[in-house]
């Protein structure tokens, strides 16, 4: 392949995100996820500049996605299936990892307080295996998701309006053939940084689908921007990790009685709930394993 010496920002979403399917002989579910990487800080004694060592690589997704609930209940499902991307014969295929049971049960990682929907699965050690199992493999990895590009160690500017984007699968529905993921629009629409009804969570204008929980959302890709007072300029598009999607906010009314029927009406508003991603280096660094 030949290389150029900047990548468009298709390229580097390519091999971010990742179809999920899990369950049991009983039922079958299907989300979304993406990967993402804890760096090491910059060591000034390192030759090379920006050579930096990548301390995990998790696959990020939603709780109720890695643990789906029947009856109201959390079930550890018998398989759960994540993809890489391979080339094979100049197409575009997934790579399949599965882990059963007790895989997952030991490589989930669990926010401390049980409400938080984001959950974090170790996967480094299962990429390296494959790509040291068949040198000659064309995996197709897009650009490295880290901490780098959580908010907090951005220069831009994030607030309510601010333009978003969603990358998931919404229904299963994507681009067969490149196994490229769908991506939609939106804006912030709730307070920026602030905790919307006292959760960890802000609430995005852009209306998705089941099978969108576990999305990567970030902020839309820019090339200028104003930084400091200054007019800045990149030549590769840069963007900010604002969070992970989990579903529609649903608004429950009080329930309405007819005697022999109860009704109990709930209103949506096309909206999104994305849970912050500062959550997911807290998950990575005192997470819980499920007990």
């Amino acid at each position: 392949m030949e290389e150029t010496k900047h990548t468009s920002f298709d390229k580097n979403l390519y091999g971010l995100t990742t179809l999920i399917e899990c369950g049991t002989t009983k039922f079958k579910s299907q989300g979304s996820g993406f990967y993402y990487n804890e760096m090491s800080p910059m060591d000034p004694n390192v030759k090379g500049g920006q050579w930096r060592k990548i301390e995990g690589t998790y696959l990020i997704t939603n709780r109720h996605v890695a643990l789906p609930k029947i009856n109201e209940c959390e079930v550890l499902p018998d398989y759960f299936v994540f993809n890489l991307r391979e080339v094979v014969n100049n197409k575009v295929e997934w790579l399949p990892i599965t882990l059963n049971k007790e895989q997952l049960r030991q490589r989930l990682l669990l926010h401390h307080d049980n409400g938080i929907d984001v959950v974090a699965i170790k996967v480094d050690d299962l990429i390296i295996d494959i790509a040291k199992s068949d040198p000659n493999r064309q995996l197709v990895i897009g650009a490295s998701l880290s901490n780098d590009n959580l908010p907090s160690n951005s220069p831009l500017t994030i607030d309510v309006t601010s333009d978003i984007i969603v990358a998931s699968y919404p229904r299963g529905f994507y681009d067969v053939a490149n196994k490229f993921p769908i991506v939609k629009s939106g804006i912030i629409s709730s307070g920026w940084g602030l905790n919307f009804n006292n959760n960890p969570i802000f609430l995005i204008d852009a209306q998705l689908f089941p099978g969108s929980s576990g999305g990567l959302v970030i902020s839309k890709p820019i090339n200028v921007a104003m930084i400091d007072g200054k007019l800045m300029h990149s030549n590769e598009k840069q963007f900010v990790f604002l969070g992970v999607y989990s579903g529609e906010p649903v608004q429950q009314c009080a329930p309405f009685d007819l005697g022999d029927l109860t009704i109990i009406r709930k209103n949506s508003y096309g909206l999104g709930t994305v849970w912050y991603s500062y959550l997911i280096p807290e998950i990575i660094a005192n997470g819980l394993h499920l007990q």
